[in-house]
Formats: structure tokens, C-alpha cells, sequence
């Protein structure tokens, strides 16, 4: 418990902070946004703390520096505020996670008891946030200044006063969400570093060029130190009513589809002739893919209307798209070719805790190293067209909402892992499309684990990941033909079939070494699904059985009728 004089906001004055800092540790390693778990925290103290108060809510906005025993330092964001008396029981019984300590306030009238604990699950400091990016307020610290900062849609009224209900979103990992009512969405970023957040930048360049199928830009809270480049602490964005995400959509359709195989005879397959109409047949719709194929067509071509707009030419550096230059192209094999071996390495150490079936696998991928160096490596032996442009990064089917009868891309933070310089960096925009071919090869892999793990009796297992990879090549073929409807002929995009093709497969291949190696550091149950990618990548396709991530490239530059074509054939 601390026992402080006269009012909460003591326990960050200089006598007192230190009783506060010593419970910082524990406190984050209980935090599902804390990125630091699998490290020991050496210490961890405030490096400045801002009061903000707007009348009808005090708090303190803390940063903490956190070092660790095994080297690096990180600063996370942590506002706090108290709740006291009644206020502390409920508090204590509804959110016990954002409560640091237990408060004693000596006050000359009588004690008063409390808590310390994480201002976001108090909706009056949430919404003194949220209007401070309208206010454009200014809150100074020690060592620097909040600064809000809002566009023209925060002057809608329902935007001017607070919103209610007030709640912290639970899907989030490695930042917070707080939603209001029906019609903003605040984000706070918790692990932080000087420079633009590249949601903010992207958010801001998407709201400016009316790009309809992302959240819009209604504010942002940055932070300014001497002479650093401003820090993004958070951002609000507009609500989009929304089913859930296209990871969960789809997962609920490839249940339907297996129940619909499931129902077919054994000797079918897809490729022997009759199945497929067999397999129509049985589905209530006549489509046994449950208009999975229209939607990823459909989601292509948002993908590509999203490239459209990020790819337009700008007087801003940050955003005009650039040619691929040797040295790009060099330092981007070089940085590749490296995590493929460390993938690989670590695949070597653990190949014998794997089950038998994952063993035979990783040692069929092991056999492929040289192979699969050499496909990465391919991109310094041939002549590039496309272009790089900003991306959206960390692109998968968990990045997209299903509004139900369109998609909503969010998230344009990138890989929080990484460093800020590289999550603002420039790439050839099929790195996006990879990420999502990898999704779907995910997505149809994780239905059928459900499958398998139902009770009743199933068909045989290998016959029904046939229909699986089926289901899988004709998404992903859909999604491909969506995507170069829309981009095939911009000028960032490559200018022969040849190219595209390469391009595609080096990041497709690059994608699954990333995720072999997040498989075996953290569920080596999962590891077939990398695997597996990995092997279509680097064998010829007449024996891996796939025909690779193929794709037609209809539209041309003397024909923009074509785009539209393509596009009219997908339900809007």
C-alpha cells in the first residue's frame, strides 16, 4: 500500500516515486500489451510524467523506461489515475488487471482509502483524452509536451462532449483500444519511439486522398522532446460498424464448406471428373464455396484500390513511390537470405522435438536450403520494373473487418516487433498480397484442425485436406485475379507476367520463413503450416501438386475498362 499526503497525484513527486517505480515491474509483466515477458525487467522508472487535467477528470500520462538484464531498453506509455472509496471496491472488482497498488490519502478531515490504476478504464480520463486532440491541448512534463491534434471531422458534435458508453476494446495485444459509443475508436500506443507512428502517417494520407474502405483520421496525441522527431502516442479513428474480422468470417464459411464435403463420397476428389458437380450439388446454394470466392476477389480488389492510393505520385518524400535500386535490392536479399537462415537453424535445433509427420517435413525443408537461398536471391539476377511504395505492412485476414457486404482494412501500424524505421519503409507492394496468400493458407489449415478435432466420425484425414488445398487454390487465385484487376497496370507494379510471378513467390517464400520460425518458438504444433508454404515454394509444381500463386494478368494500360470489368463481376 502507499500512504501519501492530501491527494493521489503525491505519489509522483520525488519523495514518494520511487515506492511507485518499485512496483512498475510487476505490474507490466502482468500486462497483455507488455512485449517484454520473455526478458527479465532490471528496472524500470519514469522519465517524465505529464498531469492532464480538464476539469471533470485528473491523471498523470507516464512514460516508463524499462531496461532489461539481458540488455535493450524500452519506454511504454501508462496513464494512471485513482479511484477511492466505493470507486476503489468497483474498480477492484471489475478491472483487478489495471490496478497497480492499493492508496492510503492523509487528508486532515480523515483517511481515505484507494487504488492506483490504469486511467483507460476510467471513462472520464478516456474521454479527457479523446477531447484533447479536438482542444488541441497542450500538457507539459519534465522533459516534454503532449500536443493534440485533430481534422475537420472532430467537429461533429457528437465529438464536442462525452460519449458513452466508454469501453476498452479486448482483442488488442500490443496497444489499447477504447471505443466510444458508436463512433470513434482511441487507440494508445504502448510501446513508443521517436518518430511518426506509421498508422498516424498512412492515416492521415488516406483520410486526405478519401480512400473509403479505412477507418478516417479524427485526431492524434503526439509527444515532443527537445529536438526529436514528435512521438505518435495515440490515435482516433472513426467506428465502422462491422461483423468482426475476415480471419473469423471466413473460418465460420470453410466450416460449412467441410460439412458439405463431408456429406460426399470418398472416392471423390477434386480433381476426378464429376466432383465438383457432385460437390455443387449437395451445397443449398449450388456454391459449396458459400461466396468465399466473390468475397476474395472482392478483397483483391480492395487490396489493390488501397496500393491505388498509396501508390499516387506525392511531393512528400515519405510517400512518393520509388524505383528499386540495386542498393535496395541487395540489402533487401541480404536481409532475407539471413532470417532464412536463422529459420532454418533454429528449425535444425528443434527438428527433434517435432512429431513424426512435422520431422519429415523440416527435414524435406532442410534439403531445400541451398534451393531456397538461391529463390531469394533471385531477385539480384533479374532487371526490376515495380516500384516501392508505403504498404500497409502486416497485412492478413485479422487486418480486415467484414462489414458484410464489403471489407474495412485497418492497422497500419506494421509488425510491432520491429524497429519504427523499418515499419516506415518503402517496399514493392506484393509484399501485402503475400501476407494475405499466407493468411489464407493459415485460415483453411486452422478449420481443418478444427475438423479433425470434432468427435463424430470424419472422412479420412488426407482426403479432406485435398478439398482443403482445393478450397485454398481457388481463393487464392480469386484474391490474385481481384488485386491485378485494380493494380496490375499502375505504374508501381511489375511490367511482365514474369517478374510479377517472381516477386511474388520470393515474398510468399519470405513470409513463411518468418513464421517458421515464430512457429517454433512459440507453437510447434503449427509448424506444417509453414512448412508446408515453404515446400510449394521451392518445388516445380508438377510435384508439389500446386500450381503456385498464378495469375493472369488481363488488364492493360491501353484498356482501363479492364479493371472495371473485373471489379463489376464482384458483388459491392
Amino acid at each position: 500500500m502507499i500512504t501519501l499526503q492530501n491527494n493521489w497525484e503525491r505519489a509522483f513527486d520525488v519523495p514518494t516515486r520511487a515506492a511507485v517505480e518499485a512496483l512498475l515491474p510487476a505490474f507490466l509483466m502482468s500486462a497483455r500489451w507488455f512485449g517484454g515477458k520473455a526478458r527479465t525487467i532490471g528496472s524500470a522508472h519514469f522519465s517524465d510524467v505529464l498531469p492532464i487535467d480538464l476539469g471533470h477528470a485528473s491523471m498523470v500520462l507516464c512514460f516508463v523506461e524499462v531496461s532489461y538484464t539481458e540488455g535493450g531498453v524500452d519506454t511504454y506509455t501508462v496513464p494512471l489515475t485513482a479511484a477511492l472509496e466505493d470507486e476503489a471496491d468497483r474498480v477492484m472488482r471489475d478491472h483487478a488487471n489495471a490496478v497497480i497498488d492499493s492508496l492510503n490519502v492523509v487528508r486532515p478531515q480523515g483517511n481515505q482509502r484507494g487504488v492506483l490504476y490504469d486511467a483507460l478504464w476510467n471513462e472520464d480520463c478516456a474521454n479527457s483524452l479523446l477531447s484533447s486532440m479536438g482542444r488541441r491541448a497542450q500538457f507539459r512534463g519534465s522533459a516534454g509536451t503532449l500536443v493534440g491534434s485533430s481534422t475537420a471531422l472532430f467537429n461533429d458534435t457528437t465529438l464536442s462532449q462525452g460519449i458513452t458508453p466508454v469501453s476498452v476494446m479486448k482483442a488488442e495485444q500490443s496497444n489499447t483500444s477504447v471505443k466510444f459509443g458508436d463512433h470513434v475508436i482511441m487507440k494508445l500506443y504502448r510501446r513508443v519511439e521517436p518518430g511518426v507512428n506509421p498508422e498516424l502517417e498512412i492515416g492521415r494520407t488516406l483520410t486526405a486522398r478519401n480512400f473509403g474502405h479505412s477507418p478516417a483520421l479524427v485526431g492524434a496525441l503526439e509527444y515532443t522532446r527537445g529536438n526529436d522527431e514528435p512521438l505518435t502516442l495515440a490515435l482516433a479513428q472513426t467506428f465502422i460498424p462491422n461483423q468482426g474480422n475476415a480471419w473469423e468470417y471466413i473460418l465460420s464459411q470453410l466450416s460449412r464448406y467441410f460439412d458439405t464435403i463431408s456429406e460426399l463420397d470418398p472416392k471423390h476428389t477434386p480433381s476426378e471428373p464429376g466432383s465438383l458437380a457432385a460437390l455443387n450439388s449437395l451445397a443449398p446454394t449450388g456454391d459449396p464455396f458459400y461466396g468465399v470466392i466473390d468475397e476474395a476477389r472482392l478483397l483483391g480488389c480492395r487490396t489493390g484500390e488501397l496500393h491505388m492510393v498509396l501508390g499516387q505520385t506525392s511531393p512528400d518524400p515519405a510517400f512518393a513511390p520509388e524505383p528499386c535500386g540495386s542498393s535496395y535490392v541487395q540489402s533487401r536479399v541480404k536481409t532475407m537470405r539471413r532470417l532464412a537462415t536463422q529459420a532454418l537453424t533454429t528449425l535444425r535445433t528443434r527438428l527433434a522435438t517435432l512429431n513424426e509427420s512435422g520431422r519429415e517435413q523440416g527435414r524435406q525443408v532442410l534439403g531445400q536450403e541451398q534451393a531456397i537461398l538461391n529463390r531469394l536471391g533471385a531477385l539480384e539476377r533479374a532487371p526490376l520494373t515495380a516500384m516501392r511504395i508505403r504498404c500497409h505492412g502486416d497485412y492478413h485476414l485479422g487486418q480486415v473487418l467484414s462489414t458484410g457486404h464489403d471489407f474495412v482494412i485497418i492497422d497500419y501500424e506494421g509488425e510491432p516487433a520491429k524497429p519504427l524505421h523499418e515499419r516506415r519503409a518503402k517496399h514493392i507492394p506484393l509484399v501485402d498480397v503475400a501476407g494475405m496468400i499466407r493468411s489464407f493458407h493459415y485460415v483453411v489449415h486452422a478449420a481443418l484442425r478444427q475438423k479433425r478435432a470434432r468427435p463424430a466420425a470424419e472422412p479420412a484425414t488426407q482426403w479432406l485436406a485435398t478439398w482443403a488445398e482445393h478450397w485454398y487454390d481457388s481463393v487464392r487465385t480469386a484474391f490474385l485475379n481481384g488485386y491485378d484487376a485494380v493494380a496490375g497496370q499502375a505504374p508501381f507494379s511489375p511490367q511482365s507476367q514474369e517478374e510479377f510471378q517472381l516477386l511474388l513467390d520470393v515474398h510468399v517464400l519470405d513470409k513463411a520463413l518468418y513464421e517458421l520460425t515464430y512457429e517454433l518458438n512459440n507453437r510447434p504444433d503449427w509448424v506444417a503450416l509453414p512448412l508446408s508454404g515453404i515446400l510449394q515454394c521451392v518445388r516445380p509444381s508438377t510435384e508439389s501438386g500446386n500450381q503456385g500463386d498464378r495469375v493472369t494478368r488481363t488488364g492493360t494500360a491501353s484498356d482501363p475498362s479492364a479493371a472495371g470489368r473485373s471489379r463489376n463481376e464482384v458483388p459491392q
